[in-house]
């Protein structure tokens, strides 16, 4: 059955099987609702890929309805397809997230690779840029859990669907303020990077000028919070788990050579202190997202807030 939806979704239109035919429309909807008995039967990509692409000009069809009118053909598909993508990313966020991704770097790989990029804006995924972002702000509001298991994969999503001029000129917060909720994740205006703290322990560190990540592992469990100094010499970086709060250095003499950004460490650790472990309020709950926050009051000191309002102060 799995492979007869998917079929029914990718097969190239004919006079059988019209572009928006009522038979495609309701393999679209299958698709959705029961994505959790169908995906292993599937293609997971091709699946989302074709999707995506029958919603990759949604809002430009569903922009010339009129109010009243039923919808066009077109624009049916494009609200079913929309539909099916929001229900499998909710019932299955992981398979939603690292099938994007991977599509992602696969993408981003042959941008680099190939001689011909004048096309590469035209390909499903670049198109539908502004309905995966619509997806992943869903699974944010909905389903954080998942997301902070997975926040690396994410923000990879996001800095590929973000105009990167754009966030330079506005910031982060005002471009996507969805993804600055979490307290793993900090953005410093002035030299334009964003670092993100891991599940496993490792740092993220994204430049948007180069669209380049270097990653450095950390601590030994999940990073509970991030952020950076006021003049961004420092990042301070904390996990509840190890129960350690660490100070990394910018690597200064890097910030003018773009050369030189891809191949020397950006990250230096040159403290690390021991904290008393953040007791949850409640296991199990999204509060265990929000356990303890860093607050610089200076650009060489910074305070551990737990939910608790216990404060932790330390000096870099």
């Amino acid at each position: 059955m799995g492979k007869a939806l998917t079929f029914l979704l990718l097969q190239p239109p004919s006079p059988k099987l019209p572009p928006h035919s009522t038979i495609r429309r309701t393999a679209i909807d299958l698709i959705g609702r029961g994505f959790t008995v169908w995906e292993p039967y599937m293609d997971v990509s091709a699946v989302l890929m074709g999707l995506l692409e029958l919603c990759a000009d949604a809002e430009k069809q569903l922009a010339n309805i009129t109010m009243g009118l039923p919808l066009s053909p077109a624009a049916d598909s494009a609200r079913s397809a929309r539909h099916a993508l929001s229900l499998i990313a909710t019932a299955r966020p992981p398979a939603f997230i690292t099938t994007i991704a991977k599509e992602v770097h696969r993408h981003t790989a042959l941008a680099a690779n190939t001689q011909s990029q004048q096309n590469m804006h035209t390909t499903t995924l670049a198109r539908a840029k502004g309905e995966i972002l619509r997806v992943i702000e869903i699974l944010i509001e909905k389903m954080p859990t998942d997301v902070v298991d997975l926040l690396v994969e994410v923000m990879d999503i996001i800095m590929y669907c973000l105009e990167g001029s754009l966030v330079k000129k506005k910031g982060l917060q005002e471009c996507f303020p969805a993804i600055c909720r979490f307290y793993m994740v900090s953005y410093y205006e002035r030299n334009h990077r964003i670092a993100v703290g891991a599940r496993h322990g490792s740092v993220a560190l994204y430049d948007i000028r180069t669209g380049k990540c270097q990653t450095i592992h950390g601590h030994k469990g999940p990073i509970t919070a991030v952020a950076f100094a006021p003049d961004g010499r420092y990042l301070a970086t904390y996990s509840n788990t190890d129960s350690h709060i660490s100070f990394w250095q910018m690597n200064t003499s890097l910030l003018g050579s773009i050369g030189m950004l891809n191949s020397a460490p950006q990250l230096r650790c040159i403290k690390t202190y021991q904290v008393p472990p953040v007791q949850p309020a409640s296991p199990g709950s999204h509060n265990s997202l929000k356990l303890a926050r860093l607050i610089w009051t200076s650009n060489r000191h910074v305070i551990l807030m737990a939910h608790d309002g216990k404060e932790h102060r330390f000096m870099v």
